[in-house]
């Protein structure tokens, strides 16, 4: 059995002494406090402006791994995270398994950091701590020391403190005004949301970390470790400007995460991505876990609304007929990354870490992932959906169609320029009875105008798509046409979900 990790870890003592505002003062300093995180995060996204823009391949990828290892180097190092690390690649659902895997972790005593990407509101939500958690009256597996930002209490989850990620922006940007390989090129906001992310999880002392990959696989930063199991989730065409043009060449980069020697878990894939991925992991000499071999989760029942929203699965390969599983998530596409989640705990427990049964169902049922197949509102029901590639809208649809079968969807949708806008489109026509497009505030969006000119140039009979320029206005507006019964659906961009999220927070 893996030992668990003893912690002692320390922070400069002017962030300990931030994180105690003295209370008589407590409105100016979180004003204080509030401000210095703005100028921290405005800071960290400015890296990309320094020089050739993050979408450049030729930048992103050529130094990209060695860039932000000597930013990590910099501050501190990472010597013990970067080798007790669970790396998750593929094109969708990466999120939802890290999440579940760190959650599972925790549930069998571990403390385990977990990094994903993009964020919905704060950069602060791309790093946490699953702190250990008890599991009735037993741990599963010892819990380590707790660090100087926990509570006195197991269990939970630790989000980066704000008085933390300042902090490391101050070095960051020391760091940078300093830099000594110019060779190299300065590095960029997600190289340092890297370095960020590993050197945090190394002071708090995590037991193991599951970091989810950002581009591709190969050359992405987060690839500078030497993961002990790999996971690969659902492969399609995406970031085709920067991975290639067939799915046999993003395979092959999604591959790259893949280690001599080590399980690597693979989500449910096509014909052609899966022969890639067993060619390669024999290349390279991985084991590979074929998730829906081993692990197939077959969906039972769900509920949306009520006092908790999910759905109950089995697995009849592993737990027979033992009791259903839950996962408070909704979506078919979710049970395959529960799958490839089970099968990378199967790889974990081949190599010494204690997961149970029970681990693993406490684990999924407290999962907490926010902005897929995400309910905000019931009368009429709303949903927001952060799917950006048409596979993904592909599988929202599926899941839309199986759970309401005889109800109207009415879509509203925005769309980054660097997204399949019109592959995405497609899959909505099949079933959208009305469909909004409007604007996002983000340098990177697809005017709305375009996205309804691509809408008018779609093959086949569909229905009249429509452009208002706010969220705002294109949620009262759908809630005019929609009946009581009808279905709301929310999607093409997490940018819009966030945006939706706080439209329903201010409402409330």
């Amino acid at each position: 059995m893996i030992p668990v990790r003893s912690s002692s870890p320390t922070l400069p003592g002017a962030i300990l002494q931030q994180t105690t505002p003295d209370t008589q003062h407590a409105d100016s300093q979180h004003a204080d406090s509030q401000h210095a995180l703005a100028a921290a995060s405005d800071y960290i996204l400015s890296l990309d402006q320094f020089g050739p823009p993050q979408n450049s391949r030729e930048y992103h990828f050529e130094h990209g791994i060695a860039r932000a290892r000597h930013l990590l180097d910099r501050l501190g190092g990472a010597p013990y995270t970067t080798t007790h690390c669970v790396l998750v690649a593929g094109s969708k659902g990466k999120g939802s398994t890290v999440a579940m895997l760190a959650s599972v972790l925790a549930a069998a005593g571990y403390r385990t950091g977990a990094f994903v990407g993009p964020h919905l509101h704060t950069p602060l939500e791309r790093f946490a701590i699953h702190l250990a958690a008890r599991i009735g009256d037993t741990l599963s597996h010892p819990i380590s020391t707790l660090g100087p930002y926990d509570q006195a209490v197991s269990g939970g989850t630790l989000q980066m403190p704000d008085a933390v990620f300042v902090d490391f922006a101050q070095r960051i940007r020391t760091c940078v005004e300093t830099w000594d390989r110019p060779e190299l090129g300065l590095p960029t906001r997600f190289e340092a949301f890297t370095a960020m992310a590993y050197r945090w999880f190394e002071e708090q002392g995590v037991n193991i970390a599951v970091m989810e990959i950002g581009i591709g696989g190969r050359l992405d930063a987060v690839n500078l470790a030497d993961p002990i199991v790999s996971v690969i989730t659902n492969i399609s065409l995406e970031h085709t400007q920067m991975l290639g043009n067939t799915l046999g060449e993003i395979a092959r980069a999604k591959a790259g995460i893949m280690r001599a020697g080590q399980p690597v878990a693979i989500a449910q894939q096509t014909r052609e991505t899966m022969d890639v991925l067993c060619a390669e992991a024999a290349h390279v000499g991985a084991k590979p876990l074929w998730a829906e071999n081993g692990w197939h989760c077959e969906a039972l029942r769900h509920q949306i609304g009520g006092q908790a929203s999910g759905q109950w699965f089995s697995v009849p390969q592993r737990f027979g007929s033992h009791a259903p599983l839950f996962v408070p998530l909704l979506g078919e596409f979710q049970l395959q990354n529960a799958a490839a989640a089970l099968a990378a705990c199967d790889g974990l427990s081949g190599i010494g870490f204690g997961i149970n049964e029970r681990a693993i169902r406490e684990g999924l049922a407290h999962i907490q992932w926010r902005g897929r197949f995400e309910v905000l509102d019931l009368e009429p029901l709303v949903i927001a959906d952060g799917a950006h590639t048409p596979y993904s809208i592909q599988q929202l649809c599926a899941s839309l169609s199986r759970y309401f079968p005889d109800r109207h969807m009415h879509f509203i949708v925005a769309i980054l320029r660097d997204k399949d806008a019109r592959g995405m489109l497609q899959a909505l026509a099949n079933i959208a009875a009305s469909v909004v497009f409007c604007d996002l505030p983000v340098r990177r969006a697809t005017a709305a105008g375009q996205l309804l000119a691509h809408w008018n140039e779609l093959p086949g009979p569909h229905v009249t798509g429509r452009h208002i320029a706010s969220l705002y206005d294109a949620l009262r507006h759908v809630r005019t046409i929609a009946s009581g019964t009808d279905v709301i659906c929310i999607t093409g961009s997490l940018h819009l979900v966030a945006e939706a999220e706080e439209l329903m927070k201010a409402a409330d």
